[in-house]
């Protein structure tokens, strides 16, 4: 991804704009009925998210700060990986404010735009686990320094913030990765997983170590192979997001200290022999 920062971010203002909002907000809400988990709902009335109106970022700036604290950061086009962590770890969430246009409905340009952004995030942003472990992540990013501890990270948000499931005891997982919340093709990849692709999420970072391969964009048809896994709430997500940060932090150094030989293996009549016994003969000379 490439930089983009719009001093004027665009903001979509026409009648095809609001048609647009006004589809996909339909077309997701008939989807994600009783598969978003409740949150996400709760999330989308309090911010007074409607389909007749395509989002002010203003006001829905002024809004997530007062509930949060958190920053929103509208941006023209996609940030790069080390900014957008970067962004998370302040308590920023940078918002790209493009709008797709009718010709990408369903493939956005960059992967992201407005809706993708708005209600992938902001709902769910509200809920104080959430934005924590959200917040971690960005934090992890610093201590990704070789390409194989970037390829972990970039799998782990997949995983979780993109293609994540909750699940409390004893209930059927729900939807919160934004990408299956905004998505229709990930929301019915997921709706059609089978029961063996679906599991717990503590331990993912392991076996996310063990896949090896570096991590690509989603795509369409690119996702069904991959394990689901399914988070029981979300302090369990921020713990997992903390064995993400313990895996990719470096090992300690040992602590720098004299090496001594062991008395036993000084050979007798060496040079090291000689100094050994030195301190003992200057003694009883005293």
């Amino acid at each position: 991804m490439t930089l983009h920062l719009l001093a004027r971010p665009h903001h979509p203002t026409t009648p095809a704009s609001g048609m647009v909002w006004k589809m996909l907000f339909d077309r997701q809400h008939a989807l994600l009925h009783r598969r978003a988990c409740p949150a996400f709902a709760a999330g989308v009335a309090a911010l007074g998210l409607r389909r007749e109106e395509v989002p002010q970022v203003g006001r829905l700036s002024q809004l997530v700060q007062q509930r949060t604290g958190w920053t929103l950061r509208p941006v023209g086009g996609p940030l790069s990986e080390a900014a957008y962590y970067a962004a998370l770890a302040q308590r920023e969430l940078p918002l790209v404010t493009r709008l797709r246009t009718f010709a990408e409905f369903d493939r956005p340009a960059h992967g992201v735009d407005l809706f993708s952004e708005v209600m992938g995030r902001l709902p769910l942003l509200l809920e104080p686990g959430y934005a924590q472990a959200l917040e971690a992540l960005g934090q992890a990013w610093a201590l990704a320094t070789t390409p194989a501890a970037t390829a972990l990270l970039r799998r782990f948000t997949q995983a979780t913030f993109e293609r994540g499931l909750l699940a409390p005891a004893g209930e059927r997982p729900q939807l919160y990765g934004a990408t299956l919340l905004t998505s229709a093709h990930h929301l019915h990849a997921a709706a059609a997983a089978e029961p063996a692709s679906l599991q717990p999420l503590a331990g993912a970072v392991r076996q996310l170590r063990l896949l090896g391969a570096p991590a690509t964009e989603l795509a369409a048809g690119a996702t069904e192979a991959q394990p689901y896994f399914v988070a029981r709430d979300w302090a369990q997500l921020l713990a997992e997001v903390q064995q993400l940060v313990a895996e990719l932090a470096p090992a300690p150094r040992p602590a720098l200290g004299l090496h001594t030989l062991p008395h036993a293996a000084i050979e007798a009549g060496s040079r090291a022999s000689s100094f050994a016994h030195r301190p003992a003969e200057l003694r009883q000379a005293s």
